[in-house]
């Protein structure tokens, strides 16, 4: 093989390497996305019942807090 060919070929691996990581980070963000999803909904069915206004406020920013540090890991795993 040439040394271009070797670089091409090089290229060709680093390039699929990088889409099955790609997939597993989407993977991932999508699992934690879910997941998000599900504590957000289990919130608005707990705040329905007799809650506190102190419980609810502790519950909302407890679930603010998780969701801005999925959203910052999402944003890294992008970058």
């Amino acid at each position: 093989m040439s040394e271009f060919e070797d670089w091409v070929a090089e290229l060709k691996q680093k390039r699929d390497e990088l889409k099955v990581r790609l997939h597993l980070a989407g993977k991932d963000a999508e699992d934690e996305w879910d997941n998000l999803v599900s504590d957000w909904d289990k919130f608005v069915r707990e705040t329905q019942l007799d809650k506190s206004a102190e419980e609810v406020g502790e519950a909302a920013k407890e679930l603010g807090l998780r969701m801005k540090m999925a959203f910052d890991r999402m944003k890294d795993a992008k970058d």
